[in-house]
């Protein structure tokens, strides 16, 4: 009995001795393990688990999360994980159609802005042309009487009326002056005596009235005469030295009144068909109206726009007369085209910001008909207070970033542009 039970406790452990090796020479090498599969095949949004492509079942090491390795894993966050297309590097943030200029560095640059207009656009007429010196803007001024000249301006001084030109000593003035002294103080002994004597009378009546014709009421005393400028002026040219001998009438400087203007343009005759004599003009936002020249044959016509004041511009300057034909034409909203500049295929003008003086917006428009140098626009708002930048407006777009990923920039106190970082 006892050797029975002995042989089955041995029987046992040879039993669980074959079922323990035979586990223990099961291949794990080949193995391959159906949830790992699955968990390297996962994509977590793009996320890729580098890490289950390592684990590693040649030792049988897996054991629910034991074997699951988390310092292998990693989330490639900035570098693959795209969250739903949100790029942050290509993000923009509306400063990318904008260019910031400070205040102190917009005059330097050169930065001019105006204010859209309303203009009728089929019934103006335009010609371009310059400013010159009216007729009347020049005037002599000569010498009343012979002598010696000293003058009391310098060339190029502004003068006002009233002001001291220059000085004559006259010996003749002072001859005269004795001869009428003489004739008084015989007169007065006849005029003691209260006798009567024409003939002095009438030669004294006739010495005076030569000296006031001579002086031709200039200022005069102890033979020096004194001019002075009978409107305000610029002392332009001088026709004599100061110590020189003058004549009676010669000219000894030459006056202008530069504000003193008209505008000339030369305009195709078939061109001035639609012009009149009289009819409105304006020139640099100044009103004044047109006189017509005599043409000639090169077919060219001289158009004037007179002006009923003084002009704020300067002799030789260039602008464009614009006159409206057809005042029944509804007006529309225009810029000057200089401050059209292409971005891409798509035209845009620079807007100041309201809020912000140092920042200049992008805004894309719409071109319509031009005319004088002005262009029809759409896509801008109707607001009399928005100012668009007409004179450096290509700098701007130059400034602006390369493409729409970038930030916009700023320009530095030494006029360097910098691009802001987000």
């Amino acid at each position: 009995m006892k050797k029975m039970l002995m042989a089955l406790v041995s029987a046992f452990c040879l039993a669980v001795y074959a079922a323990e090796h035979n586990h223990e020479g099961h291949d794990h090498e080949g193995h391959k393990h159906d949830a790992h599969e699955a968990h390297e095949g996962h994509d977590h949004g793009e996320h890729k688990h580098d890490a289950h492509e390592d684990h590693d079942h040649g030792e049988h090491k897996h054991c629910a999360h034991e074997g699951h390795d988390h310092k292998g894993h990693v989330h490639k966050d900035h570098e693959d994980h795209d969250h739903e297309g949100h790029n942050h590097e290509g993000h923009n943030h509306d400063h990318g159609k904008s260019v910031e200029v400070a205040v102190e560095l917009q005059q330097a640059m050169g930065l001019k802005t105006v204010h859209p207009e309303k203009r009728r656009m089929q019934a103006t007429v335009s010609f371009t042309g310059r400013f010159e010196l009216s007729p009347d803007a020049r005037r002599t001024v000569a010498s009343p009487v012979a002598g010696r000249l000293a003058l009391a301006v310098n060339p190029l001084a502004k003068v006002q009326k009233g002001d001291l030109l220059f000085t004559v000593t006259s010996p003749d003035l002072v001859a005269r002056a004795n001869e009428i002294a003489v004739l008084e103080k015989r007169l007065a002994v006849y005029r003691n005596l209260k006798t009567a004597n024409a003939q002095l009378e009438s030669d004294l009546a006739v010495k005076k009235a030569e000296r006031a014709a001579l002086l031709a009421n200039a200022e005069e005393k102890d033979g020096v005469v004194s001019v002075r400028a009978a409107s305000a002026g610029l002392a332009e040219t001088f026709t004599v030295q100061d110590g020189a001998w003058v004549e009676t009438g010669a000219s000894v400087l030459g006056l202008v009144r530069p504000e003193a203007l008209r505008f000339k343009a030369l305009v195709a005759a078939s061109d001035a068909v639609r012009l009149s004599d009289g009819l409105k003009a304006i020139v640099r936002g100044q009103e004044g109206h047109v006189r017509l020249g005599v043409g000639d044959e090169s077919g060219l016509l001289p158009a004037y726009v007179l002006f009923d004041g003084t002009v704020k511009a300067r002799a030789g300057e260039r602008d464009t007369a614009a006159c409206v034909t057809d005042e029944t034409e509804a007006p529309v909203l225009a810029v000057p085209t200089t401050c059209l500049v292409k971005i891409g295929l798509q035209p845009h003008v620079f807007v100041k910001d309201e809020h912000d003086p140092d920042r200049f917006v992008a805004t894309p428009v719409t071109p319509g008909l031009a005319n004088g140098g002005w262009t029809a626009v759409t896509g801008l708002p109707d607001d009399d207070d928005l100012e668009i930048v007409s004179a450096g407006a290509y700098e701007l777009k130059l400034a602006l970033p390369a493409t729409g990923s970038k930030p916009a920039g700023h320009f530095h106190a030494d006029g360097t542009f910098h691009e802001t970082d987000d």
